[in-house]
C-alpha cells in the first residue's frame, strides 16, 4: 500500500470514538442502518482523519453529500 492509500485510511481508534459519539446513527437523519464514516471536510479537499473531521452517515445521506463540505 502506497502513502497515500494508508493516509486515506481512517484509524480504528478514531471509528471506535467517533461511532461512540454518534451513537451508532447517522448524524443527519437518525438511521442506523448503512451507516458510513464520512469525512466532514472531504478527503480530497484536504480534510483529516481526525476525531473531529469524522461523523457517521447512512448510505443515503452519505451520497447525497457526495465529496460537498456542509
Amino acid at each position: 500500500m502506497d502513502q497515500s492509500n494508508r493516509n486515506r485510511t481512517i484509524p480504528s481508534h478514531v471509528k471506535e470514538t467517533v461511532f461512540t459519539r454518534d451513537k451508532g446513527c447517522c448524524v443527519s437523519c437518525g438511521s442506523n442502518q448503512d451507516i458510513e464514516f464520512d469525512h466532514i471536510i472531504p478527503f480530497s479537499k484536504g480534510g483529516s482523519n481526525s476525531i473531529k473531521n469524522i461523523q457517521l452517515l447512512c448510505l443515503k445521506c452519505n451520497r447525497r453529500k457526495s465529496n460537498k463540505i456542509t
